[in-house]
């Protein structure tokens, strides 16, 4: 477990950033893009690649501390949209001591985008800015408001390897919610318009699934996977085994109907099985 940076906090933190670092790493051209269009004058300018360049080397507190001083000197002016998009961006990536920490900062960065999106942001920020609304809203299970903003996103951005991840977002979020038709036409679409990527991969891996099931554990030896599932049997959870391509078996709880169903069935065994897995 580990948290949205470097402490540990959770598996869905590590994930979430191991996307945003991944095909949503796009501070590097932040500078270029967004601050090219900006209207403020070139020393507030500089204020915002400052800090820009502090989210882009990991320096949360510094970038966040550069945006909040903008801010402070132009509360609704020219630039405004960006110095709120750079506050964003440092909560949703900083490293948290606690789950609760961790949560507090989505919540803000949320607001903060929320914010940004009321201050007549170009229409690239607008598409960058929908994207990490969507993104912090599905890290906080909220997934309607996830699949309304990444939709909002997706005719705006302009990067295809984005515009995969988005839409394969989309489609991971209307499965959570049980929409598996839906989420099997959008996961289709992944594959058809960005094939041989990482999200068309992950997209097939999904497609046509009906419910979910939580991977508890691997085990490397048969006769241990069977002591785990007695176990499980013994008090009345729904378990089966299955062989991986490495050889070790897979104990599986499910099949659960719903993704709240798996989300608290994780939860219940999360001391003894602290590494569980929702899939798909």
């Amino acid at each position: 477990m580990r948290n949205l940076g470097n402490v540990r906090v959770s598996r869905a933190m590590e994930n979430r950033t191991a996307t945003s670092s991944g095909a949503w790493a796009i501070v590097a051209t932040l500078v270029a893009v967004l601050l090219g269009g900006c209207a403020a004058d070139p020393g507030s300018k500089q204020q915002l690649a400052a800090g820009y360049a502090a989210l882009e080397n990991r320096q949360y507190e510094q970038a966040i501390a550069r945006a909040d001083e903008y801010l402070r000197s132009h509360p609704a002016g020219a630039g405004s949209a960006e110095a709120l998009y750079l506050r964003g961006r440092a909560l949703e990536q900083k490293p948290a001591d606690s789950l609760e920490q961790a949560r507090a900062n989505l919540q803000a960065a949320r607001a903060a985008y929320i914010e940004a999106l009321g201050r007549s942001p170009s229409r690239k920020l607008q598409a960058y800015v929908h994207t990490s609304l969507a993104n912090v809203a599905y890290f906080q299970d909220d997934y309607p408001t996830a699949i309304s903003e990444w939709t909002a996103a997706y005719g705006m951005l302009e990067d295809e390897s984005i515009k995969a991840w988005v839409l394969y977002r989309i489609g991971l979020s209307r499965q959570r919610l049980g929409q598996f038709a839906d989420a099997d036409a959008t996961f289709a679409a992944v594959m058809q318009r960005y094939p041989d990527t990482v999200p068309a991969q992950r997209a097939r891996e999904r497609h046509g699934a009906r419910a979910f099931n939580v991977q508890m554990a691997t085990f490397a030896q048969s006769n241990s996977a069977d002591a785990a599932i007695n176990e499980l049997r013994a008090q009345g959870v729904p378990v089966h085994k299955q062989i991986d391509s490495k050889g070790r078996s897979v104990v599986l709880v499910g099949p659960l109907v719903s993704y709240q169903q798996a989300q608290a069935m994780k939860a219940r065994y999360a001391r003894r099985y602290p590494d569980a897995l929702i899939v798909p």
